[in-house]
């Protein structure tokens, strides 16, 4: 469509711009390159290829070859936009105040281009242009990548920041790594990390808190949903799953976990105790007593390990209701059960099962120790004084099992320890757990 080397022997030398561009035509960067003259509407090829070539020589005019070339080598979403950048009649116009114009397109081929007008010389108006698409695919993949890394840190800072928000201890881990960032941390988390200048790797950090914040009870739940493997399988990038467990001291804490990255976790501990106890006071409460109902026990407790099961109850209760009455009788259990509930440890519960008939669970309890609890508790029950009915005296008998095992297991001795004791009245009476009495 012309002599190239005519056509660029016209321009001085120190045409910067054009010699810039026909240097850098050379390059793999550079899908063609074409000088158009304005004015006789004519192309000169200085890197092209057989596909430019076919739209260029069967087009009858400039416009519409660059226009086919354009269209044929755009994806079909970015068809119009670059048609609309290619239109010549307007290039002077747009070109006023401009040496270079250029539009970024999605290519057939190449994927990201970018096509250009560069000023060739000062002619005004505007005669000579170099028309260049580049490929630039790969600044366009790394500009995609960093804006998918700088959405990934918003997401991630947002999640981070959504859990400083509700929770008094937030912890960061990079899995790759094993590098543990506090973001906040708790008085009792520090006590129970003690002083360090800087955190342990993250599985020494996850077994230290387990041994010293986390119930016994508990530790095995939450090791298993702490673990790196367990994250990855089940906890999809973005999600988060939540865990109340006991901590040393029997009370309710929410550890929730936030995978933010492929490789990097957000841990949040915060107190659930008071939030907890509301709820399960509602569900697990007897109104009467105000201890554990058996609810409670048939949901929770009687899976759980112990060292001890009690089964306790009034003497002679039938007769306390046929003789007082019932509102005596309801007197009479929440004394009981007042007492019962105030001789255990945060650790240990205290379970209405059924009628007169109430459950203690104990944790971490010497058989002597155990005892002696007991006697205890039965001595007071003597002195229960009821406001108005001066007249009735109260005794309790108890009969238990010591050992390790899990509280239903060991419900049956107890039971069959408290028939024992029934037989005496205001006794108490204990056997190993799996003896037979």
């Amino acid at each position: 469509m012309g002599d190239c080397k005519k056509f660029i022997a016209d321009f001085p030398v120190d045409s910067a711009e054009f010699f810039t561009a026909i240097t850098y035509a050379t390059t793999e960067l550079y899908i063609s390159m074409h000088v158009l003259d304005l004015e006789n509407m004519t192309a000169f090829p200085i890197k092209t290829n057989e596909f430019i070539d076919k739209f260029m020589k069967n087009a009858d005019t400039l416009q519409e070859s660059i226009t086919n070339i354009m269209v044929n080598l755009a994806c079909p979403e970015s068809v119009s936009t670059i048609k609309n950048f290619t239109i010549l009649s307007t290039l002077s116009e747009r070109m006023k105040n401009a040496n270079v114009i250029s539009e970024i397109f999605h290519g057939k081929i190449h994927g990201w281009s970018k096509a250009m007008f560069v000023r060739v010389g000062d002619d005004k108006p505007l005669r000579r242009v170099l028309y260049v698409v580049e490929n630039v695919n790969a600044q366009m993949t790394k500009l995609e990548q960093e804006k998918e890394l700088l959405e990934q840190n918003r997401k991630q800072q947002n999640m981070i920041n959504a859990l400083m928000n509700g929770y008094a201890s937030v912890v960061g881990v990079d899995f790759v790594t094993e590098k543990v960032e506090f973001f906040r941390t708790s008085d009792r988390i520090k006590s129970a990390l003690g002083f360090m200048k800087e955190p342990p790797p993250f599985k020494i950090l996850v077994e230290k808190l387990i041994n010293t914040v986390v119930h016994e009870e508990d530790r095995k739940s939450i090791r298993e949903v702490a673990d790196e493997s367990y994250i990855k399988e089940y906890l999809p990038v973005g999600n988060s799953l939540s865990k109340i467990f006991h901590n040393e001291v029997g009370q309710y804490v929410e550890m929730k976990i936030v995978r933010t990255g492929e490789e990097t976790t957000v841990f949040g501990f915060t107190d659930k105790n008071n939030e907890i106890t509301e709820i399960n006071d509602k569900i697990y409460r007897d109104s009467l007593t105000q201890v554990m109902n058996r609810k409670y026990f048939d949901d929770k407790l009687s899976s759980r390990n112990s060292q001890a099961v009690v089964m306790a109850d009034i003497d002679f209760f039938k007769d306390v209701n046929d003789n007082y009455g019932h509102q005596c009788g309801d007197a009479a259990l929440a004394a009981v059960a007042s007492i019962l509930n105030s001789s255990v440890r945060n650790l240990d519960r205290v379970v209405r099962y059924g009628g007169d008939e109430f459950l203690i669970s104990f944790k971490g309890i010497t058989h002597e120790v155990l005892r002696n609890r007991l006697e205890q508790m039965r001595a007071r029950a003597e002195k229960i004084k009821l406001q108005d009915y001066p007249d009735v005296k109260l005794t309790m008998s108890f009969g238990g099992t010591f050992g390790d095992g899990i509280v239903s297991d060991m419900l049956s001795f107890a039971d069959k320890a408290l028939y024992v004791s029934k037989k005496k009245r205001n006794c108490v009476t204990l056997v190993p757990f799996e003896e037979k009495i």
